[in-house]
């Protein structure tokens, strides 16, 4: 199984020693406003203290991961409000009497996580002589697809002792890791100023026919929009097959569809506008012989349309009029530096039917779906984590591949709207 390294320290010595500097600055200064009172348990406010320095600003951090990671790593490191005289050891534990604190802090009932999860590296980290900070101790995550989905652990990890005359900052010398397996999305990629091509849609590549000839058509993707720009394109084909937000004379946060023979659908609705920073599925269902096309937001029906288009069926894998008329995620018209059409936000769980798709099934499958299901042409999650070609879970070989190198934001957590 692939290990992730989810690195939490990534300070420079420069950085740390800024930053050590102005935790020691903060504390002579509460040391002459508090008139010689301890301040966190240190003996003298003008006495040297070591910390975690992930804890420095806030003792909890939260790892949230996709139910399907195995092993992660985290990097954990100790730091002095200033450069000791002599080299400094901390010695680390977890430390679960902290875990009753945390709940009780929070109102929650989160348990300790279990020692057969994580290993620490080495429980001490060593400062030198006229240095600010440690290398890093790594906390390693294990066997994580044993846990329960969803809920929460905890591992506490405190500074236990300190040689060289340091003592601890007891605010800043407990760090809680938040640990949860979640059933939410936890991966996406970032489309801004870059977008997806599919070569296997292109004309005359072996694999272009499953998308070829399509009577019936259902796409879907999750996005994420950061800020709405004139045209902010999703997946498609410009002027023929495509799916985006905004358009001349169009609400830039109201979603459309364009069908072959450039028919657009909905009208502009201001009522029908969706929020930034916002997770959303979104999905567009076209019957090109019936001619009915519908639009969801959510799994919920937002707008019909009946005698819709003009009855062709589709052909994704057919070049129409040169390279900027090809399928793409995230991008639809102009030269590919011009990402003024571009989604500035992030984007999974992009699919292809050559089905209807009812309301129900859109519904229940908005954040995953089995990707043998009957009708389902191409299928990109959008999970790697890192990396510039998506795979296409349905076997049919058609991978999406990165304009240029992509961007896989940290921090990612998809809320799931059909619980």
């Amino acid at each position: 199984m692939k290990t992730t390294r989810n690195k939490i320290i990534l300070s420079s010595s420069r950085t740390a020693r800024r930053g050590a500097y102005l935790l020691s600055g903060l504390l002579l200064l509460a040391g002459a406003v508090g008139c010689g009172e301890r301040d966190n348990g240190v003996d003298s406010p003008f006495g040297n203290v070591v910390y975690l320095e992930a804890a420095k600003v806030r003792s909890e951090s939260d790892f949230t991961f996709k139910n399907t990671l195995e092993t992660a790593t985290k990097d954990l490191s100790v730091a002095l409000a200033y450069p000791a005289d002599a080299d400094v050891d901390a010695e680390l534990s977890a430390d679960p009497s902290l875990v009753a604190a945390y709940n009780a802090r929070h109102g929650t009932d989160c348990k300790m996580l279990d020692a057969k999860y994580w290993k620490l590296g080495a429980a001490r980290a060593h400062i030198q002589k006229g240095d600010v900070l440690s290398a890093p101790v790594q906390v390693t995550f294990q066997s994580l697809t044993e846990l329960e989905i969803d809920a929460q652990y905890l591992l506490p990890v405190r500074i236990a002792s300190v040689t060289g005359g340091v003592k601890p900052l007891e605010s800043s010398s407990a760090l809680w890791y938040v640990v949860t397996r979640s059933s939410a999305i936890t991966t996406a990629v970032s489309l801004k100023d870059n977008y997806f091509e599919v070569p296997g849609f292109d004309a005359g590549s072996p694999t272009a026919g499953v998308v070829n000839g399509l009577e019936k058509l259902t796409y879907e993707a999750i996005i994420y929009v950061n800020n709405f720009r004139s045209i902010n394109s999703v997946m498609g084909i410009e002027q023929y097959c495509l799916l985006r937000l905004g358009d001349s004379g169009f609400p830039s946060a109201q979603v459309q569809f364009c069908s072959p023979g450039d028919v657009k659908f909905p009208k502009a609705d201001k009522t029908k506008v969706l929020l930034d920073k916002t997770w959303y599925h979104v999905a567009v269902t076209y019957d090109t012989e019936n001619r009915v096309a519908v639009l969801y937001i959510d799994g919920q029906e937002q707008s019909r349309l009946e005698d819709y288009g003009n009855g062709e069926a589709v052909n994704l894998g057919k070049q129409k009029r040169g390279k900027d008329f090809l399928f793409k995620i995230g991008h639809s018209y102009g030269e590919p530096e011009d990402y003024t059409r571009q989604l500035d936000g992030n984007i999974c769980e992009v699919r292809v039917w050559g089905v209807i798709r009812t309301q129900e099934e859109i519904f229940a499958s908005m954040y995953d779906v089995d990707p043998k299901t009957p009708g389902l042409l191409a299928y990109w999650k959008f999970n790697e984590g890192s990396g510039d070609t998506v795979k296409d879970w349905t076997g049919n070989g058609n991978d999406a591949v990165a304009h240029k190198p992509a961007t896989w934001p940290d921090g990612i957590l998809v809320p799931k709207k059909n619980q």
